[in-house]
């Protein structure tokens, strides 16, 4: 039972259904078939656990640091629910929470940097965080950067809350591993030393028989991947080193 069980799940909810459609399509279509069966293909690399990881390791390890001794903790923000108990989404709740933990451990200020055009982040991680320095009694220095909207202008509007704090611009960088390179490479441009501390690790490096078949998580860990190397490619072109 638990064999067809896995097996239904794989085969008859997405993606595996449509890569189905698209061989079945490719069978009986009279022409442009090598089209379905290329985005059959496509759609299956895509959702399989070993490409995934192909794509996700460079991304996640590897890291160039500075030597240098910290002055606060950066963490970058990735997305609120105003309907949540916990309002920050799985991957920046994460960045929050590791954030919090490096601050009490070194003492440092804690900056979180976040805005957004309806809501703004960081009003909503300022609670969240007040409720937490109460329940383990911290004594944390924590600040708030509410107007960025992408990576770049984290980078930029944090280095303006440094600059306004009297802050020395050497940190300690919060954010997703998968998204860590380029969080590095912005926040250098506008004059940080870091040392990465990522969080949330995409890569899994074990796997089982199970995972030859295509996965609405792998797909989703592939479109990660994905969209931080067109991140990285237009920083490339935008002469940002």
């Amino acid at each position: 039972m638990f064999i067809i069980s896995k097996l239904f799940t794989y085969l008859f909810l997405p993606p595996g259904i449509f890569i189905i459609i698209l061989i079945f399509a490719g069978i009986f279509a009279k022409k442009l078939k090598w089209l379905f069966y290329i985005s059959a293909l496509t759609l299956y690399l895509l959702s399989n656990k070993f490409a995934a990881n192909l794509l996700l390791y460079p991304l996640e390890h590897n890291y160039n640091k500075d030597y240098i001794k910290p002055k606060a903790i950066v963490v970058l923000g990735g997305g609120v629910n105003p309907n949540d108990i916990l309002k920050a989404y799985p991957d920046a709740f994460k960045r929050e929470i590791y954030g919090l933990l490096l601050a009490k451990k070194y003492n440092l200020p804690f900056v979180y940097t976040g805005g957004g055009i309806k809501i703004k982040e960081a009003d909503f991680i300022k609670k969240d965080v007040g409720k937490f320095k109460k329940i383990c009694n911290c004594k944390i220095k924590d600040f708030y950067e509410r107007n960025s909207l992408d990576t770049y202008e984290n980078a930029k509007f944090t280095s303006k809350v440094f600059k306004k704090l009297h802050l020395k611009k050497e940190i300690f960088l919060v954010t997703s591993a998968f998204h860590m390179k380029r969080a590095i490479k912005l926040f250098k441009h506008f004059g940080f030393k870091i040392i990465p501390k990522p969080v949330g690790f995409y890569y899994k490096p074990y796997y089982t028989v199970w995972d030859i078949f295509p996965k609405e998580d792998a797909f989703h860990k592939s479109y990660k991947a994905i969209h931080e190397y067109f991140g990285l490619l237009s920083l490339t072109l935008r002469g940002i080193k």
